[in-house]
């Protein structure tokens, strides 16, 4: 018998195509939510905002705190004669500083007499020029009282000369270094008179530079302690570049 052929079934036309294969039983998880993640990092900076703020402000307290309480003892009057001390230069070159011509009426002896002079200031201290030039002034006016309180007779000899430059440097250091000068005046232990020649020209300070009062107690212990000569002053000399009298 002959061999039967073969044939292999064919898709007729317009007949449905076999089912698919069931799609994977996998199913797509939902993503988590970004809401609880977004609030926890907005929540940490604001922490770490808060933080820092309180911490800068607690910082600065601290800083203003410390700084007024180191002025204020800076201030503290035994302080400041300390500075003035450890600062002195005695072995700093001079600094001299020229005031303007000053004229003036002398008393004295056959009719109206004049000085007119031109003073120099020598100091060891560069921050002294500024406060002479501060206290302008009022310190002309003090330099004015001091020449003019003397008589034409007296300034005629060297002794007297000097002895009106030592005032005028005197009145000028109790301007602009009250507490120094008012140690270094008790220190030279002057007569009742000179004393009150020194009080009358102003050259005894009433007031310490904080504005305390410094009793003559309180001077007289620290005039034992500290050791003040006139290299501690601010104005360590008076000279005359010009001194004419008539």
């Amino acid at each position: 018998m002959a061999d039967e052929e073969r044939v292999e079934p064919t898709l007729e036309a317009g007949a449905a195509p076999a089912a698919a294969a069931p799609a994977s039983a996998e199913s797509a998880a939902p993503p988590p939510p970004k809401s609880n993640k977004k609030l926890f990092i907005i929540l940490g900076v604001l922490v770490v905002l808060i933080a820092g703020g309180v911490g800068g402000y607690m910082y600065m307290q601290k800083s203003e705190a410390e700084k007024k309480a180191a002025e204020a003892e800076a201030n503290k009057p035994e302080n400041i004669l300390k500075k003035q001390l450890t600062d002195r230069k005695q072995n700093a070159p001079s600094i001299y500083i020229a005031l303007d011509e000053m004229i003036v009426n002398l008393p004295g002896r056959g009719g109206e007499h004049y000085l007119q002079t031109k003073i120099v200031l020598r100091t060891a201290d560069s921050s002294t020029e500024g406060k002479v030039k501060q206290f302008m002034p009022v310190i002309r006016d003090k330099i004015i009282t001091v020449l003019s309180s003397r008589q034409m007779q007296e300034l005629a000899t060297v002794e007297g000369k000097t002895m009106m430059a030592r005032e005028v440097a005197l009145v000028i250091n109790s301007i602009i270094a009250p507490q120094l000068t008012a140690i270094y005046i008790l220190q030279q232990q002057p007569a009742t008179a000179d004393m009150q020649n020194l009080e009358r020209i102003g050259a005894i300070p009433k007031e310490t530079s904080t504005g305390k009062k410094i009793t003559n107690e309180a001077a007289r212990a620290a005039a034992e302690f500290w050791n003040v000569t006139e290299m501690d002053l601010p104005v360590q000399a008076v000279l005359f570049s010009s001194f004419v009298m008539q």
